[in-house]
C-alpha cells in the first residue's frame, strides 16, 4: 500500500528572488552601487569618470566614462551573473589588479532598479543600448553616443520597499556616495572624477600628476593643513603614508584611509598598525587623518574574502601591521608639524550671565593651529587690548575660584600639593601615602560633570565668536550637520553654527566653559559623533559621549604647567564631582602608593 509522502519542505528559490537576495549582499546602499559602477569604469581604462545623483541616489545614478566599452553580446553577458572577463580559473584569483572579478555587481544593481546601459566600443561606428527593470531585459537596440560606457540606475530598490526603510535621508546618502567616489580617486590620481548631486558639482578631483598631489588635494577638503608623507619597505611590503596632526584626530575612523593594492579596505588590524605609529601622540580610541598604502606579492594576498570586496587576507598579516608600524612610526618621529604656532581665540561677552565663581573651570589651554592671516586680522582688530601670542609657558588663574574660598574639604581638597612631575602629574601627599593625580584625566573629569549639569539645567552658556570661524568637513559630517534636529541639538550644547557652501560650516558661537580650544577639532569631533548614530537627540547618552569629547578638547594637556593655586585649586573641585577616580573615558585619575610601600622598598623596615 503507498503511503502519501509529505512535500518537500527545501525548495529551489525563483530566480527573480534569488537575484534580489544575492542583490543584498552587494547593493546596500546608493554608495554601494556608485563604487561598483566607478570601480568598472576604472577597470575599463577610463581617465575621466562623471557621476551624477539625484535625491542621494535613490532616484538616479548615473555612472559615465570614456572606457573601453563593449560590445552588445558583452554587455548582455555582463548583465548575467558570474559573469566576468577579469578571470578564468582558480589561479587567476591570485595577484588581481582589476577591482571588479566576481561578475555579481551589474545583475544585483538590476535586479533591485530600472537600469539602462549605453556602451560603444572604441572604434566602433554606433553604441549599443539595453534596458533592464528588475532584472529582465524590456528593450534593446542601437544608440549614437562618445566611445565609452554610460550607466544609469534608476529608482534604486522600486521593487523592494522594504530596503528604501533602511536608507538614511538624501544629504547623508549623498554624502556617501561622494565618500564612496572620494575613496576611489585617491588611488586613482591619473583619473579625473566629477561628482553631481541635484545639479551642484560636489566633488571634482582633474587628473593629478602623482598620488601624493592627488592625495593632498583630496585631504584638503577635510582640513588637513600639513600632510607629511612616509614610504619605506620591509620584507617585501611596500608602505607609502600621508599623515597629518596627530590634534587632527577624530573619534571614528572615517578620514583614515586605508589601501592595500589601490583597493579600499576595512581592516581593523591595520588601522591599529597605522595608530600604533603615532604612539603616544595619539590618545586611545582615535583615528589619524591620513591615507595609507599598502602592497604586498600578488600571491600573498587574497581579495575574495568579503561580497562587496571591502576585505581582505594576508599571508603575512603580522609582518605587514610590523611594517606599517615602524615606516609611520619613523615618520611621526620627525614630528614635522609641531613648528605650528599657536594663536589664542578671541570671543565676545558671553549672551547669558556667567556662572558665579564656584562654578568656572580651570582655563584651557589656547587654542591651537588657526590660521596666520585670521590670527593677524584679530590682533589688528579694536579693542582687543593685546595680540594673539604662542601657547604660553605658564597657565594663568583667571577664572579660578580663590585659593581660599571656604570648601568642603574631601579627600584630595586634604592632599598636601608638592609639584609637578614632567608637566603631567601632580604630585601630593596625603595623610600616609604619596599621590600622583592625573592633571589632564583631572580637569577632564570636572569639565564633563559642569558640561553635564549645565546641559540638564538648560544652562549651557554661549559664548559668540568675533569673527565666525569657517570650518572644513567630510561629506559625511557636513549631511550630519544640516539636519535640523542636529542643529537643534547643536544649541543646546552651546553651538551655533550655519552651512557655508557644500562642505563649510561657519561657526558663531562655542560653549564658554570652552571659549579658549581650538573649535575646529572639537566641532569636527562632535559631528563625528553625530554621523556614527541617527541624531544627537536620540539618546541622553549620546550626550554623554559628545561631552566626553567637549570636555577631552578644553581639559589640561600633559605639557602644561600648571602653577601651584590652580593646582590646589584643581583639587579642592575635584572633591565636588561624581565618580572622581575616573575620567569620562575610564581613565585612572589618580595613582596611590602607601608610606609603608615606599619605605620597604627603600630598605626602612
Amino acid at each position: 500500500m503507498e503511503t502519501d509522502t509529505p512535500a518537500p519542505r527545501i525548495r529551489i528559490l525563483p530566480p527573480a528572488l534569488a537575484d534580489q537576495i544575492a542583490a543584498g549582499e552587494v547593493v546596500e546602499r546608493p554608495a554601494s552601487v556608485a563604487k561598483e559602477l566607478c570601480e568598472n569604469a576604472v577597470d575599463a581604462g577610463a581617465r575621466r569618470v562623471d557621476v551624477e545623483i539625484e535625491a542621494g541616489g535613490r532616484r538616479l545614478i548615473r555612472v559615465v566614462d570614456d572606457g573601453c566599452g563593449m560590445t552588445a553580446a558583452e554587455a548582455r553577458l555582463a548583465l548575467q551573473r558570474h559573469a566576468t572577463s577579469k578571470i578564468a580559473c582558480a589561479d587567476d584569483l591570485w595577484g588581481l589588479a582589476t577591482f571588479g572579478f566576481r561578475g555579481e555587481a551589474l545583475p544585483s544593481i538590476a535586479a533591485v532598479s530600472r537600469l539602462t546601459l549605453r556602451t560603444k566600443m572604441t572604434g566602433a561606428t554606433a553604441g549599443f543600448r539595453l534596458l533592464v527593470e528588475a532584472g529582465l531585459e524590456t528593450d534593446a537596440g542601437e544608440v549614437g553616443m562618445a566611445e565609452g560606457t554610460q550607466m544609469e540606475v534608476r529608482d534604486l530598490f522600486f521593487n523592494t520597499p522594504a530596503r528604501l526603510k533602511f536608507l538614511k535621508s538624501e544629504s547623508t546618502e549623498a554624502a556617501n556616495v561622494s565618500e564612496a567616489v572620494l575613496r576611489l580617486a585617491l588611488a586613482h590620481p591619473e583619473v579625473h572624477f566629477r561628482l553631481r548631486g541635484n545639479g551642484r558639482v560636489a566633488l571634482d578631483l582633474p587628473p593629478h600628476r602623482d598620488m601624493a598631489e592627488r592625495v593632498r588635494a583630496a585631504l584638503a577638503r577635510r582640513g588637513a593643513k600639513v600632510l607629511h608623507e612616509a614610504e619605506g619597505e620591509e620584507g617585501g611590503i611596500k608602505v607609502r603614508a600621508f599623515l597629518a596632526s596627530p590634534e587632527e584626530a577624530a573619534p571614528a575612523g572615517r578620514s583614515t584611509f586605508l589601501f592595500v593594492g589601490r583597493r579600499f579596505v576595512r581592516d581593523r588590524a591595520l588601522l591599529h598598525a597605522l595608530a600604533q605609529g603615532y604612539g603616544e601622540l595619539l590618545e586611545r580610541g582615535r583615528y589619524p587623518l591620513a591615507a595609507l598604502f599598502v602592497d604586498v606579492p600578488g600571491q600573498e594576498l587574497d581579495v575574495n574574502v568579503h561580497p562587496q570586496k571591502l576585505e581582505v587576507r594576508f599571508a603575512r598579516p603580522q609582518e605587514v601591521y610590523a611594517a606599517v608600524r615602524h615606516v609611520v612610526g619613523r615618520a611621526v618621529a620627525r614630528a614635522p608639524w609641531l613648528a605650528v604656532s599657536p594663536i589664542r581665540a578671541y570671543t565676545l561677552p558671553p549672551e547669558r550671565v556667567a556662572p558665579s565663581e564656584d562654578e568656572r573651570s580651570l582655563p584651557p589651554r589656547p587654542a591651537r593651529d588657526r590660521q596666520a592671516s585670521f590670527s593677524a586680522a584679530l590682533a589688528r582688530a579694536p579693542g582687543l587690548g593685546e595680540k594673539p601670542s604662542p601657547l604660553p609657558t605658564v597657565l594663568r588663574d583667571e577664572g579660578l575660584p580663590a585659593a581660599g574660598e571656604p570648601a568642603s574639604r574631601g579627600f584630595f581638597g586634604g592632599l598636601e600639593y608638592i609639584g609637578q612631575l614632567r608637566r603631567t602629574y601632580l604630585v601630593c601627599e596625603g595623610p600616609s601615602e604619596l599621590v600622583l593625580v592625573d592633571q589632564h584625566a583631572a580637569h577632564e573629569r570636572i569639565m564633563f560633570e559642569r558640561l553635564r549639569v549645565a546641559h540638564r539645567q538648560r544652562a549651557v552658556v554661549r559664548q559668540r565668536l568675533l569673527f565666525p570661524i569657517p570650518i572644513e568637513l567630510d561629506e559625511v559630517a557636513a549631511a550630519a550637520a544640516r539636519e535640523a534636529a542636529t542643529a537643534e541639538a547643536l544649541a543646546e550644547l552651546g553651538f551655533e553654527v550655519e552651512a557655508f557652501g557644500p562642505s563649510t560650516m561657519l561657526l558663531r558661537a562655542v560653549p564658554d566653559l570652552l571659549k579658549d580650544v581650538d573649535p575646529k577639532p572639537l566641532l569636527r569631533d562632535v559631528l563625528h559623533r553625530v554621523a556614527e548614530g541617527d541624531s544627537l537627540r536620540r539618546a541622553e547618552e549620546n550626550f554623554e559621549h559628545v561631552f566626553a569629547t567637549m570636555a577631552c578638547h578644553g581639559a589640561l594637556r600633559a605639557g602644561d604647567i600648571v602653577a601651584r593655586e590652580a593646582a590646589v585649586t584643581l583639587l579642592g573641585q575635584l572633591d565636588a564631582v561624581d565618580l572622581h577616580s575616573h575620567c569620562p573615558h575610564g581613565r585612572p585619575v589618580l595613582l596611590r602608593m602607601s608610606i609603608a610601600e615606599i619605605e620597604q622598598r627603600l630598605g626602612r623596615t
